[in-house]
C-alpha cells in the first residue's frame, strides 16, 4: 500500500521530468537540423566575450581590395606578374612563408610571361630558400554528386611547394562556424590538407609536408585528430573538422592591401601621390633602421595570407562576430583561414563541454529539477525560482566558452528546463479543472448552474470551514405526510415523492437558493451562500409563494391520476448565519447553523397552529414588505425562546393578479389584529368573524376569532403582552 502511494505521489513529477526530457530531446534534433539556436547561442557567446588579443600571432593578411582596383587602375583578376611581384616583396621583407588563398588553376591565354613569372618567383621561394609557398586547389562539386579535385597548375606544383584546399564550410543559416582540416581525394586515397593545416604541417615539418602531404596527419581517434605535435578536438557529427574559435570581428589580424605589397621602387601605382615605394622601407634594412630604428619588424618571420576581400567578388563570409558593436562586417574568405590556423597554433579550438553521451547529463538534470519544483510549488513561485536558475545556467555557459573555449548547450537543456514548467503549469490547470469539476459535481447537487459557474469563476466565494453571514433559511413540510404514506406502496411513496421535491427544487434553484438537504419530505434551503445575495430576503419569499403556486398546479394533476394532494408548509427567517462545510474530516456537509436557522424551522411548524402555508419573521418581512401582500399573524414565542417574534403570513406578490382583494383582507386583518393586542377582543373578534365569513378558506382569522372568545370568557392578566407562547414544535 505504501509503495502505491509513493507511485501516486511522485508519478506527477516522474511524468513531468520525462515529458520535459522527450522536449529536450526532440529540440535538440529540431535545433541540429533545422533551427541551429544553439549556434546562435554560441554566436551570442562569442559576442559577449568580445575580441582577444593577437599580438603574439605570426600571421598577416594580405588583400586584394577595392583600394587595389583604385591604386592599380585594375580589375580583378590580376596579371600573374603581379601575384610574383607581392611573392618577391614580401620574401625580401623577410616573411617566414606565403599562403595563397587565389587559385591558379587555369591557363590564361596570352598571359603566359605572367605565369612563367610566377613560377619563378614561386620557385624561388622554394622550401629550400625558407620561404615556402602555399598553393590553392579545391574539391568542386556537382549537383549531381559528382565531385573532382580542381589542383594548380602544373608548372606551379613542379616547384614543390605545398599545396592545400580553401573549401570553406557555410552552416543552413549562412554563417561560417566550421572549419575543414582536410579531405579524402575523391578519385584516390588520399588526404588533401586545407591550407589552414597545410600551414600548420609547414611550419612542424616543411621538409616532410613537401615530400607527402599528410604524412603527419594521424587516423582519427575518439574525436581526435594528431597532427604532428597537436590535437585537434573535431566536431562531433562532422568528420576532420572542428569549430573555429573566432579571435574577434573582421580586421582582427594585421591586413595590407594588396597594391602597398606591390609598390616598389620598380613597380608604378596608377597616380603619383599614391606611389611612395612602400615595401623598400621594409626591404632594405639599413633604410628599415633609419626610419622605424628598433621598432618590431611588421614582415619579417611573418606568416602572409594573400586572398580576396573587393565586394565584386563575393569572397565576403558571415561569422558569428557579424553584428559585433553594432555594426555589420563580413570577413573576408581569407581572414577565415586566419582564424583557423590560428587555432591550430594556439590549441584553443572550441569544444563540448560534455563529450559524447553525457551532453544528455544536463537536459536529465534540468528537466528533473523543473520537475520537482513545479510539483510542489505553484507555477508563479516555481517561475520565481526557476528563471534565476535558468540565468545561472546562461552565465556558467558564459564563463565556460570565455575562461575554457568550453561549449555548454543551453538551448536544449533550457528547453528541457521550460518544458518541465511548461507541463507543470498544465499539470497544475488540469488538476484545477478537475477540482472544479468536483466542485461543480458537489455543489450541483444543491444550487442551480448559473450559482455553480460563478463558483468556478471565482472560488474564493466559497469559504470552506464556516464563515458567518447574513442570509434566509427555508424549512418546507408536507402536511400530514404520514397520512398520506399509509395510503401508498412504497414504490408509488417514493414516486410521488421525487416529483414533488424535484418540482420544489427547481422553484428554489430559480431564485439562486441551495438545497441545505432533505430529510423524507421535508426541504431545507439557503439562500446567500455560498454566493453573497443582498436581497436573500427577497429570493426566499419569492421562492415560497412560487412553489406554494406551483403545488396547486400539481395538486390538480395528482388528482387526475387519482394521487394524493400534496400541500406544504413554508417557513422563512433572515439573520446571521455560520455556513461552511461541516462535519468529520471523511464527511461532511456544506450547511448552515445558527439561531436564526432555528427560528426558520419552528415557523414552518407554527404554520400547523394557524392554518397558513408561508409563515416569515419579523426580521424578514422587513426586509420585503413592499414586494409581498401579506399580514401579521401573532407575536409568539417559539419553543426553547425566550424573546418574542413577530410572525407574518405572506399572501402572494404585491403585484399578483387579484392583489386588490388581498390587500383588503389583509388591511381588515391587520386593524382587527390591532385591536387584539389593545385587548379589545370583541371587537377584534368581530374583525376575524367578518373576514371569516367573507372569506371562509382564511384560517388564520378563524383561530384569531377563537382565540379572542376565549380571552372575553377569561380575560389574560393584566400584564399580558399579547405574545402566544408556543408549547410544541
Amino acid at each position: 500500500m505504501k509503495g502505491e502511494q509513493r507511485f501516486i505521489r511522485w508519478k506527477p513529477v516522474a511524468s513531468t521530468a520525462g515529458l520535459a526530457l522527450l522536449l529536450g530531446l526532440l529540440m535538440s534534433w529540431l535545433d541540429g537540423g533545422l533551427l541551429g539556436l544553439e549556434d546562435r547561442s554560441l554566436d551570442y557567446r562569442f559576442q559577449l566575450r568580445g575580441p582577444r588579443e593577437l599580438e603574439h600571432s605570426p600571421l598577416i593578411l594580405v588583400q586584394v581590395d577595392n583600394r587595389s582596383y583604385k591604386d592599380l587602375d585594375e580589375r580583378f583578376p590580376f596579371p600573374r606578374e603581379h601575384y610574383a611581384r607581392v611573392i618577391r616583396n614580401l620574401k625580401a621583407a623577410g616573411v617566414a612563408a606565403v599562403v595563397m588563398d587565389i587559385q591558379f588553376t587555369e591557363r590564361v591565354s596570352g598571359n603566359q610571361t605572367g605565369l612563367e613569372e610566377l613560377v619563378q618567383a614561386v620557385g624561388a621561394a622554394s622550401p629550400d630558400s625558407g620561404v615556402p609557398v602555399i598553393l590553392a586547389g579545391k574539391v568542386e562539386r556537382e549537383l549531381r554528386g559528382y565531385s573532382w579535385v580542381d589542383y594548380p597548375l602544373e608548372e606551379l606544383l613542379g616547384t614543390g611547394q605545398p599545396w592545400g584546399l580553401v573549401n570553406t564550410i557555410m552552416d543552413r543559416d549562412g554563417v561560417h562556424r566550421l572549419y575543414s582540416l582536410f579531405q579524402p581525394d575523391p578519385l584516390g586515397e588520399k588526404k588533401l590538407p586545407s591550407i589552414g593545416l597545410q600551414t600548420f604541417l609547414t611550419e612542424v615539418d616543411a621538409q616532410a609536408a613537401a615530400q607527402a602531404p599528410g604524412k603527419l596527419i594521424d587516423t582519427e581517434t575518439e574525436g581526435l585528430l594528431r597532427v604532428g605535435p597537436r590535437e585537434i578536438r573535431l566536431e562531433p557529427g562532422f568528420a576532420n573538422t572542428f569549430r573555429i574559435n573566432f579571435y574577434g570581428p573582421s580586421g582582427s589580424f594585421p591586413t595590407y592591401s594588396f597594391s602597398d605589397i606591390m609598390d616598389d621602387a620598380g613597380f608604378d601605382l596608377s597616380h603619383p601621390d599614391l606611389d611612395t615605394d612602400y615595401m623598400e622601407q621594409w626591404s632594405d634594412p639599413e633604410l628599415y633602421e633609419l626610419i622605424w630604428g628598433d621598432a618590431p619588424h611588421p614582415f619579417r618571420g611573418k606568416i602572409a595570407l594573400i586572398g580576396v576581400s573587393a565586394d565584386d567578388q563575393h569572397d565576403n563570409k558571415v561569422t558569428p562576430f557579424f553584428q559585433y558593436g553594432g555594426t555589420r562586417r563580413l570577413m573576408p574568405g581569407v581572414e577565415i583561414h586566419a582564424h583557423a590556423i590560428q587555432n591550430i597554433f594556439d590549441g584553443i579550438d572550441v569544444h563540448p563541454a560534455l563529450p559524447g553521451w553525457l551532453w544528455l547529463l544536463p537536459l536529465i538534470l534540468l528537466a528533473l529539477i523543473g520537475s520537482l519544483t513545479v510539483h510542489w510549488l505553484t507555477p508563479l513561485r516555481c517561475l520565481v525560482l526557476l528563471a534565476p536558475l535558468a540565468l545561472g545556467w546562461l552565465w556558467l555557459a558564459l564563463v565556460l566558452f570565455t575562461r575554457h573555449n568550453a561549449w555548454l548547450e543551453v538551448v536544449n537543456p533550457l528547453t528541457a528546463f521550460a518544458g518541465a514548467w511548461v507541463t507543470g503549469v498544465l499539470q497544475h490547470f488540469m488538476q484545477a479543472r478537475r477540482e472544479r469539476a468536483q466542485i461543480r459535481g458537489m455543489f450541483a447537487q444543491y444550487v442551480p448552474e448559473a450559482v455553480v459557474s460563478e463558483l468556478i469563476a471565482d472560488p474564493e466565494k466559497l469559504v470552506l470551514g464556516g464563515e458567518e453571514r447574513e442570509m434566509s433559511s427555508m424549512f418546507s413540510d408536507v402536511a400530514g405526510f404520514t397520512s398520506i404514506s399509509e395510503q401508498l406502496t412504497p414504490h408509488q411513496l417514493v414516486e410521488l415523492l421525487n416529483e414533488f421535491l424535484t418540482e420544489m427544487t427547481e422553484c428554489i434553484y430559480a431564485e439562486g437558493g441551495i438545497i441545505d438537504k432533505y430529510e423524507g419530505d421535508a426541504i431545507i434551503a439557503e439562500f446567500g451562500a455560498p454566493i453573497a445575495y443582498e436581497d436573500h430576503a427577497l429570493r426566499a419569499c419569492r421562492a415560497a409563494v412560487v412553489m406554494q403556486k406551483r403545488l396547486a398546479e400539481l395538486r390538480e394533476i395528482w388528482e387526475s391520476r387519482g394521487q394524493p394532494r400534496l400541500q406544504a408548509r413554508v417557513g422563512v427567517n433572515s439573520g446571521p448565519m455560520v455556513v461552511g462545510n461541516m462535519g468529520s474530516r471523511q464527511i461532511f456537509d456544506y450547511t448552515v447553523i445558527g439561531d436564526a436557522v432555528n427560528l426558520a424551522s419552528r415557523l414552518e411548524g407554527v404554520n400547523k397552529f394557524y392554518g397558513s402555508w408561508i409563515l416569515v419573521s419579523e426580521f424578514t418581512w422587513r426586509r420585503v414588505e413592499n414586494e409581498f401582500l401579506g399580514r401579521r399573524l401573532d407575536l409568539i414565542r417559539v419553543k426553547g425562546k425566550l424573546e418574542p417574534v413577530g410572525i407574518y403570513e405572506i399572501l402572494d406578490l404585491a403585484a399578483a393578479e387579484g392583489a386588490g382583494e388581498l390587500r383588503e383582507r389583509c388591511r381588515i386583518y391587520d386593524e382587527a389584529f390591532a385591536g387584539y393586542l389593545a385587548r379589545d377582543f370583541r371587537g377584534a373578534g368581530e374583525g376575524f368573524a367578518g373576514i371569516h365569513e367573507r372569506w371562509p378558506g382564511d384560517a388564520p382569522a378563524s383561530v384569531m376569532r377563537e382565540r379572542c372568545s376565549l380571552y372575553l370568557e377569561s380575560p389574560p392578566p393584566e400584564d399580558w403582552d399579547g405574545v402566544m407562547t408556543m408549547t410544541e414544535k
